[in-house]
């Protein structure tokens, strides 16, 4: 009996030490290619990226419902082959308008753009302005050129979006 037990034992401690254990994971390497690459502000405004189709943020409804106004400045690398890298938020008032900006420049249509705008890779950064608005006319806080001037988030790439309120009415 006592044969068997040590036989058990040293199988089972055998066993044990054939089974190292790993290591933990390292985390990802957050340094990138591009950060010491330079930031072109106004980038997307010059003529070479004309032809570039952006379209207007969907307003976040978690905002619309709270009747909010805000903004977002992200920052990215476009690649040669326009490949968007290093997407991060720079400035945000929520974290709605701060994920629909990231989303919004996943969209555009870079993969249409014409083989050759950029020589190198470049770092720039756009603005994203979202307003409520139930108003038109001179008065109305939502006019494009307002929001531009806007000083909560910076960057010259403005994109806007525009919500309209919407007021329930309680039936009786």
């Amino acid at each position: 009996m006592s044969h068997l037990i040590r036989t058990y034992i040293f199988a089972t401690l055998a066993g044990l030490s054939a089974c190292t254990s790993t290591p933990p994971a390292q985390p990802p390497a957050t340094t990138s290619n591009f950060a010491a690459l330079p930031v072109s502000d106004a980038e997307l405004l010059t003529p070479k990226w004309q032809a570039l189709k952006r379209f207007e943020p969907r307003y976040p409804i978690e905002e619309a419902i709270k009747g909010r106004n805000g903004c977002a400045t992200v920052e990215y690398v476009i690649t040669p082959d326009y490949q968007i890298k290093d997407l991060r938020v720079i400035t945000a008032t929520s974290k709605y308008f701060a994920k629909e900006s990231l989303t919004q420049v996943k969209r555009w249509r870079w993969q249409e753009l014409p083989a050759g705008i950029l020589p190198a890779p470049v770092k720039t950064t756009s603005r994203f302005e979202y307003c409520l608005s139930g108003k038109e006319g001179p008065d109305n806080e939502c006019d494009r050129g307002r929001m531009s001037q806007n000083t909560e988030c910076s960057g010259a790439d403005v994109q806007t979006s525009i919500g309209y309120r919407i007021v329930h009415k309680k039936v009786m």
